[in-house]
């Protein structure tokens, strides 16, 4: 058995790495809900009602980037990698991903509500009774549509070689694949 030995920079690397994966999965859930609650506050603008995007924006960025970040490491997201082609991988892990993602949101509502009545039925009731299916069904079309976008590039830059798709989108590059 060997043991192996943390120095600082060997802890310090490995955070640096950590943080550039999480960090960039992070950005890009950031751009996209921004996208889309900028949008929204446009459009509720024009009725003159007020909407502050900012922190919806950055919380729901860290949660979809959380979501991704686990459920990357376990089976139910690295099913279809290897075996099925790439349209078939990012059509089922948008799927799966997006039902974490509905049911983390979910969970928010009634530990919120529960927080309130004090009552896990009643806070359960209470979510039931005032939801909206459009409001549900507007997230769930963006944040899917968010999911597919990431799982897209990454599959692509995963088949490809990790890295070589960053930086042919970085450095514009053509003829290198």
């Amino acid at each position: 058995m060997t043991t192996q030995r943390w120095s600082a920079s060997t802890l310090v690397g490995q955070l640096k790495h950590e943080l550039r994966q999480i960090g960039l999965v992070t950005l890009y859930f950031f751009f996209c809900f921004g996208v889309v609650l900028t949008l929204k506050k446009l459009l509720l603008a024009e009725y003159q009602i007020e909407f502050y995007a900012m922190s919806a924006t950055v919380v729901g960025a860290l949660v979809a980037a959380k979501i991704v970040v686990v459920l990357d490491k376990t089976r139910a997201g690295t099913r279809f990698d290897a075996t099925r082609p790439l349209w078939l991988s990012v059509l089922y892990k948008t799927v799966v991903y997006s039902l974490a993602a509905a049911a983390v949101l979910s969970l928010e509502k009634v530990f919120h509500a529960y927080r309130e009545a004090g009552q896990l039925g009643q806070a359960l009731t209470e979510v039931w009774m005032h939801r909206d299916r459009n409001v549900i069904l507007a997230k769930v079309i963006c944040i899917g549509l968010a999911f597919a976008g990431y799982h897209l590039y990454a599959g692509l830059d995963r088949r490809l070689g990790e890295g070589t798709l960053r930086r042919l989108v970085m450095t514009g590059r053509q003829g290198v694949v």
